[in-house]
């Protein structure tokens, strides 16, 4: 199954690009699972954190969900729980389009590892 996974810097007061656009998978089809987990390299606070966001087709699904922090020892990866952040699967549209963002609400530059699953 498919699986787009990278590292993310967001300088301070920033929103990252759209995570899945420009790939194959910028538009799925109806009946696709999306998991999406994240961590950040740095805890943020109740004033300042690292959030996500997540809509399909302007349906929201994830609105500022503070992402976790990278646990040392712990593996990172799409399928391990305590990064997932959210995990649905599409309806509708004959073409559906996933958007995931990164908010950086702190002070310093932080960088997100983020791992989408997108599968039936």
């Amino acid at each position: 199954m498919p699986l787009v996974k990278k590292k993310v810097s967001i300088t301070a007061g920033s929103t990252s690009e759209q995570i899945l656009a420009g790939t194959t998978y910028e538009y799925v089809d109806p009946g696709t699972r999306i998991v999406v987990a994240a961590a950040v390299d740095t805890a943020g606070t109740a004033t300042a954190d690292t959030t996500m966001d997540f809509t399909v087709n302007n349906a929201e699904f994830s609105k500022d969900a503070s992402v976790s922090t990278l646990v040392t020892g712990q593996p990172f990866g799409w399928n391990n729980t305590g990064y997932v952040l959210n995990d649905m699967v599409t309806t509708g549209q004959v073409r559906n389009r996933p958007v995931i963002t990164f908010k950086n609400g702190t002070a310093g530059t932080r960088t997100v590892d983020v791992a989408i699953f997108i599968g039936s």
